[in-house]
Formats: structure tokens, sequence, C-alpha cells
């Protein structure tokens, strides 16, 4: 038996590394999306012309992102750990600004990059899902890591 092959069965998940990475990044940009709308909306919500309801709801789909966006970029660290609460957590919040930005994407918001920002909340929820349900990289089989480990 080689020294090898007895560290094949403790082979990192680097996918876990990807989905940081991915947080990291979709964090930066949902702060910079929270920011854009907090600049659109900053008028009304201090006018005194809407109700306190109104303004709550204009202030939501900023809150939203910045939240997912605080979440992604505080357990990016713990996520590169592959930490298991870091992952649902991640999961979670990021599934459910999915679901918003879906509901907006259907309510068809005008002039709003939505899209933008729904393609890349689902690709890392895609990701965060196929970790969960076990999924490896690079693969226990994978020959490539093989020949760089003997």
């Amino acid at each position: 038996m080689s020294a090898s092959s007895s560290t094949e069965g403790v082979q990192r998940n680097t996918l876990y590394n990807l989905a940081a990475v991915g947080a990291l990044l979709l964090g930066a940009l949902l702060t910079l999306g929270a920011y854009g709308h907090f600049i659109a909306v900053w008028s009304q919500i201090t006018s005194q012309d809407n109700d306190f309801i109104r303004r709550l709801l204009l202030i939501l789909p900023g809150a939203m992102l910045t939240g997912t966006a605080v979440l992604n970029i505080l357990l990016s660290k713990p996520l590169w750990q592959a930490r298991g609460y870091a992952l649902s957590i991640t999961l979670a919040s990021n599934l459910l600004a999915t679901l918003y930005l879906i509901y907006l994407m259907i309510q068809g918001v005008p002039d709003h990059p939505i899209g933008v920002f729904l393609a890349l909340e689902m690709s890392l929820v895609i990701l965060l899902v196929a970790i969960r349900v076990g999924l490896k990289w690079p693969a226990a089989g994978d020959t490539s890591t093989k020949a760089h480990t003997e």
C-alpha cells in the first residue's frame, strides 16, 4: 500500500472552495445591487407623500439583497472550510433570494437587471444543492489526481 492510497479516502471536496468564492463574489455584486436599489428609491422612501407601509415595501428588495450579501460574505470563510452550517445557511438565504427574484421577474419590473441577479443566484443555488446532495470534486476515481499524488 502506497502513501497516496491511504490519503485517497480523506480527499477534500473542492466544490466547497468554488462555492465560497462564488458566495463572496455574489455577495459583492448583491451589495452593489442593493446600493443601486436604495439610490433609486431613496427619494420615495424619505418623502412624506407615501404611507409607512409603502415605504417599507420600497425597502424590501434592497433589504433582501443586503441580507443575502452579508450572509454570503460572512459565511464564505466557513464555507471554504467545508462547515455544514455554513452550507445550510448560505443555501437557505440564497434560495430565499432566488424565490424573491423569481417573483419580481413574474411581476415584470421594467428597466431593472433582475435577470442578471437571478442567473447569478441560481448558479450558486445549483452548486450548493449539488454539494448538499453529495457531489464531490475531484471525484474519488479521478485518475488525474491519482497521477499527481503518486
